[in-house]
């Protein structure tokens, strides 16, 4: 299967499914595949062994493949952090001991952003490319895009696995992929945007750093989405309406995506085994109620056994009109950055989606942070940027905190700062504080 890491078999434009067998499965015989694949690794991981993932399993006593029967076993075996990695990687440098394979079969190398912590190292051979690909063009097909169209997008490069996992995606598909840099100053930004000017990508630019690129546009005396064509994200972030589209590039970067005909990202199951579960208990939580995001992924040289992103997830299983049968996955944001005050607990992006109400400080882009509540009854530090829009600032402080009000239910207490006096990012926007 490898063999098509750089040309997939060409489809049919016409037909709904980039892989209408797999997607479309009986979910009887999917878990029968799920089953196979489950006893696979376990049998991998004690025969080759992989010390990490053998101990854990030999701590609840399973000595042989044939102890774990499939899928309704997992449940027995203790979960993974990534905390628990970087410790591998520590104490067994470089790459710890939880990988499946020598280095000498890996053709690809990068490491997460480290955004909660020491980066971790992601390694990919051939075939787990391919999974990646096939994963992602399931992705691009449900959106209704087709090869030979034209997309674009800014993510970071080099040691980072995710950009170079991205544009490789792209290209397999058999988009023109535009990589852009990462809008880290004024200088770059601008390189991005005179670009899309010449090119006019088909799928506009409407990934993290859109509003970074928004505001350079608009110093350029340009308008974001006439004159660029930029449009808002694809995507919003966490909550009830969030479809889970990643696990992250250290486990699944493409585990799965929306139809757009229900809630939710329909999961890629015949190579992931997605669990949500109790943080407290670790027993499987009920079908849409939120739980810790838990995934054993199947078919890869270098998988993870029950690997706990400490991200909250909900489950729904009900049939979709869309034709495909797997479950869907609704992503709730990461558990560190759940913020509790007032008896309600909420996600930075709640308060995003609120003041993106506010006119005079959404455009040309909004920037504000929000200071972490202890979790007790006083009212949350929002400090948000004044946009471009004229405007009584006491006024406009009050309509942020009635947004605030009435689409997270928690009092605020908020500060206009000067433009440009919070910190820029090229990439994913540190939006929690701790002062």
């Amino acid at each position: 299967m490898s063999e098509g890491v750089l040309f997939p078999a060409p489809r049919d434009p016409e037909q709904p499914f980039w892989d209408p067998a797999a997607q479309t499965m009986d979910p009887a015989q999917r878990l029968a595949l799920q089953d196979d694949r489950v006893r696979d690794l376990v049998a991998r991981t004690l025969e080759r062994p992989v010390p990490f993932f053998a101990s854990k399993l030999k701590e609840t006593g399973v000595e042989g493949a044939g102890d774990v029967r499939g899928v309704d076993d997992l449940v027995n075996i203790p979960v993974t952090i990534k905390q628990e990695l970087r410790d591998s990687e520590q104490a067994a440098p470089p790459v710890g001991d939880y990988r499946f394979t020598d280095l000498s079969e890996c053709v690809r190398m990068g490491t997460s952003t480290g955004t909660t912590g020491i980066p971790t190292i992601r390694l990919w051979t051939r075939h787990d490319l391919w999974v990646e690909y096939e994963s992602a063009a399931r992705h691009w097909w449900r959106n209704a895009w087709r090869p030979g169209m034209s997309i674009t997008h800014a993510h970071p490069g080099y040691l980072y696995g995710g950009g170079l996992l991205l544009q490789g995606a792209y290209e397999y598909f058999g988009f023109l992929a535009i990589w852009v840099p990462p809008p880290e100053t004024d200088e770059t930004a601008e390189q991005g945007i005179r670009t899309w000017m010449r090119m006019r990508p088909d799928i506009p630019f409407g990934h993290y750093s859109v509003g970074r690129f928004c505001e350079v546009a608009t110093k350029l005396g340009l308008d974001p989405f006439d004159d660029v064509g930029l449009e808002q994200s694809h995507y919003p972030g966490p909550g009830a309406d969030a479809p889970l589209t990643s696990g992250g590039s250290e486990c699944y970067a493409f585990v799965s995506s929306p139809c757009r005909q229900s809630p939710g990202g329909h999961v890629n199951e015949d190579w992931v085994v997605i669990e949500a579960l109790d943080p407290d208990t670790g027993a499987p939580v009920p079908d849409g109620e939120w739980g810790s995001l838990t995934l054993t992924t199947l078919d890869r040289d270098n998988p993870l056994l029950r690997y706990d992103l400490e991200e909250l997830v909900k489950l729904d299983r009900a049939p979709c009109p869309c034709g495909e049968t797997t479950v869907r996955a609704l992503w709730g944001g990461r558990v560190a950055h759940l913020l509790h005050a007032q008896g309600r607990s909420f996600q930075v992006a709640d308060v995003e989606r609120a003041l993106l109400s506010v006119p005079e400080v959404a455009a040309p882009s909004l920037e504000f942070v929000v200071v972490r509540p202890d979790g007790g009854d006083a009212p949350v530090t929002v400090r948000v940027e004044r946009g471009d829009a004229t405007g009584d600032a006491d006024g406009v402080r009050t309509r942020c905190e009635a947004a605030i009000s009435d689409g997270v239910g928690v009092r605020a207490e908020v500060a206009l700062v000067e433009r440009g006096s919070l910190p820029r990012s090229g990439y994913k926007a540190a939006r929690l504080i701790d002062a």
